[in-house]
């Protein structure tokens, strides 16, 4: 699927989204979310996805599969600290001094981002897409360029934050 095809057929279930992720979370707040976490894996997965293939199941299917996901990981955030988090990443008979700094790392990168709003998550991980312009990150979100920095800049300077913090 390109690019003006996914805007064209995708764009449009977007009050379809929003409205699986009101039924949910009974907040517009989560259900905006669900609504950009949404597109933006459909945009991942583009190249797999065919017009004719009916956009409209696959699209709820991943809605409801990402109110779940956003539900528990909501519950994992309120109980995570990062000394449960380093204790749980790595096990005990690894040795490497290498490769419990590379764990280490991934572990401080992987609690960053999940302390991250959602928007400001996907806005992160859509920037390390090659060739993701702000204006098509703006179209995949809903949200205006201008938004798209700001929130991009912002997540980007609280993972930086937590990390240099942490090390």
């Amino acid at each position: 699927m390109t690019q003006s095809e996914y805007i064209t057929h995708v764009e449009p279930l977007r009050p379809l989204l929003l409205r699986v992720g009101r039924d949910f979370f009974r907040r517009e707040e989560e259900a905006e979310d669900v609504v950009q976490e949404t597109l933006l894996r459909l945009w991942l997965c583009r190249d797999r996805l065919a017009v004719d293939d009916g956009l409209r199941p696959i699209a709820l299917r991943v809605a409801r599969n990402v109110c779940v996901s956003m539900w528990r990981k909501a519950r994992l955030r309120e109980t995570l600290t990062l000394e449960e988090g380093h204790a749980a990443g790595r096990p005990d008979s690894e040795q490497a001094d290498g490769r419990l700094l590379s764990d280490d790392g991934q572990l401080l990168l992987d609690i960053a981002l999940g302390r991250l709003s959602p928007s400001e998550r996907r806005l992160f991980l859509l920037r390390q897409e090659p060739d993701m312009s702000l204006d098509l990150m703006a179209s995949i979100t809903g949200m205006q360029p201008r938004s798209v920095s700001s929130k991009l800049s912002a997540a980007r300077r609280k993972v930086y934050d937590f990390i240099k913090q942490h090390l």
